[in-house]
């Protein structure tokens, strides 16, 4: 086998031979490591912001949203499932292309993609669409995509500014969103507020729910009666 070439002092690193004849061990302090935050993060959110990179195109009601297919299959098994089956049929630098046909608010999808991307965290804990039907379409995208914070949040607004107004309203979206646990505290709350109780179940509203009906009806009859408590009489002098 021919020798390789190259300088004849030249030996590989772990063979070079230690100075002296007991080594001493050095003891370096250097100054703390410095926090960076989330780099990786940060870079794909303004990637996203400024629209660079980007492989797909999100519509909604004609109007385009683009973000990257990687960040989305990241976080929805069906996005990675759809976008991974479209990929094979996709030409050099063609996007992808999801449409959105049972979304009639694009605000719901950019408060999505928003969540996705962990924008603007500040803003996002104030959560708080224009109305209902944009809460609702919010709704609709986690459950069609399989986020369940972003279903945990729009829950979680649903409970805020609750009134015997919009109750039966909110009612009717915790059934049709499967919220059991909004719902059974909604009706929580109406069993053990009589007035409350009567207020809505007098509303012409409840009569065209006969199922939220009789849910409360059921919940009432096994609340027990609160028997009141004679006051106590003072003690004579």
């Amino acid at each position: 086998m021919a020798p390789k070439k190259g300088r004849p002092d030249a030996l590989p690193l772990e063979k070079m031979p230690e100075l002296g004849n007991t080594p001493i061990p050095l003891t370096v302090k250097l100054p703390p490591m410095k926090q960076r935050g989330d780099p990786l993060g940060d870079g794909l959110r303004e990637l996203y912001r400024r629209g660079d990179l980007c492989d797909v195109s999100i519509i909604c009601a004609e109007r385009t949203f683009c973000a990257h297919r990687v960040v989305l299959a990241a976080q929805s098994p069906v996005f990675l499932e759809g976008l991974g089956a479209s990929a094979a049929t996709l030409g050099a630098g063609e996007k992808a292309e999801v449409r959105l046909t049972d979304i009639a608010n694009p605000e719901a999808v950019k408060f999505m993609l928003d969540h996705l991307y962990q924008c603007d965290v500040d803003v996002w804990a104030d959560y708080n669409p224009r109305t209902q039907e944009i809460n609702k379409d919010v709704l609709r995208l986690a459950e069609n995509f399989r986020l369940d914070a972003l279903k945990e949040r729009a829950t979680h607004w649903m409970a805020r500014d609750l009134t015997t107004g919009n109750v039966v309203e909110r009612l009717t979206i915790c059934d049709e969103f499967n919220l059991e646990v909004l719902k059974s505290k909604i009706l929580e709350q109406l069993t053990y507020n009589r007035r409350a109780m009567a207020e809505v179940a007098n509303s012409p509203q409840i009569m065209n729910h006969p199922a939220l009906m009789q849910a409360m009806l059921q919940l009432a009859a096994n609340v027990p009666d609160r028997e009141e408590t004679p006051p106590k009489k003072r003690a004579r002098k």
